[in-house]
């Protein structure tokens, strides 16, 4: 068992909420708010804040007790929450990895991030704890040749998704036209996820990178969800001869495309399902703002928020690899 399956919970979103909204919840109670710092005796819960929201908390203490309530007031717990995640952080495995200090994912979708470091012996025994929103770094991602908008954009959207996948037609539909209009500032970038209950999605995927080749993927893409209710119940062997046609429909040239897909040449759509599956893509589709990972891609608040955070000067990326060199 890892650090990481000890210390899950179920965790809330209070990451990325106000400080206000922070410093208000009932397990901080008792503590003096100084700022965006809280005190109680030995005890120092300080909240880093980027773009107006926290991006992370980190604890300083001598009481388990208290480790606990900051660790929980950054994961948005509840005091009926805190038994079990005591017994967690106070376990001898977590207490000896500690000794030496570690940072961790929290959980499968790789949204957050803990951190904890323990010094001292006995009545000197301090611990720290820090929990943050986890940012990928651009080398997080694999090489893309489907992207589009301006290289200075402020914003980069990179959207894992399967051909076949009804949730993504509808992003293709929905929010993909005006992230694409946006080019000042979205640049989009696109990974191939087939899934594999999609019969024909590791075909289509395939296709879509050949169309990148030529620097077609989009209108290549726009043909595939138009033509969504036509290609998706074919028998896979029956599919290229549709993606030759949308090919040609999207400016390809077609004998170049037909030959990229007999070679079946997947490295790219491989080494795109890999990473995504490393970086916490559980399905499709999975949307990054500048590394952040959204839980819903529409939700124009949550996408204001990841802005702000990710574009603000330092950005949340910056605090809070500032912040994990304590536990390093």
């Amino acid at each position: 068992m890892t650090i990481t399956l000890l210390l899950t919970a179920q965790a809330s979103a209070q990451l990325l909420e106000t400080p206000a909204q922070t410093l208000a919840q009932p397990i901080l109670k008792g503590m003096t708010a100084e700022g965006t710092t809280l005190r109680q005796g030995l005890t120092t819960v300080t909240l880093d804040v980027a773009g107006g929201f926290v991006v992370g908390v980190l604890t300083e203490t001598s009481s388990l007790d208290d480790l606990t309530r900051g660790v929980g007031a950054g994961w948005g717990l509840r005091a009926t929450d805190l038994p079990k995640l005591k017994d967690n952080l106070s376990s001898p495995q977590v207490l000896s990895a500690a000794r030496a200090g570690f940072v961790e994912l929290t959980d499968d979708g790789a949204t957050d991030l803990i951190a904890l470091k323990v010094t001292g012996e006995e009545s000197n025994t301090r611990y720290f704890a820090y929990v943050a929103v986890k940012v990928w770094a651009d080398s997080a991602f694999p090489v893309t040749k489907a992207v589009t908008g301006d290289a200075t954009a402020p914003v980069t959207l990179r959207v894992f998704s399967d051909f076949q996948c009804p949730y993504c037609k509808q992003m293709w539909d929905t929010a993909m036209p005006t992230w694409r209009k946006d080019s000042a500032t979205n640049r989009v970038m696109h990974y191939e996820f087939p899934l594999s209950f999609h019969k024909n999605a590791e075909g289509a995927a395939q296709a879509g990178e050949c169309a990148a080749a030529q620097g077609k993927f989009w209108p290549f893409a726009d043909q595939l969800f138009a033509n969504f209710n036509v290609w998706t119940p074919l028998n896979p062997k029956d599919a290229p001869g549709k993606y030759a046609a949308y090919a040609k429909a999207a400016g390809l040239d077609t004998t170049r495309f037909k030959s990229c897909l007999g070679k079946l040449e997947t490295s790219d759509v491989v080494a795109h399902f890999i990473t995504g599956q490393a970086i916490g893509v559980q399905g499709t589709p999975t949307v990054y703002l500048n590394g952040l990972k959204l839980s819903n891609y529409g939700d124009p608040g949550e996408v204001a928020r990841a802005r702000a955070v990710t574009t603000a000067r330092p950005s949340a990326a910056s605090v809070i690899e500032a912040r994990l060199k304590l536990f390093r």
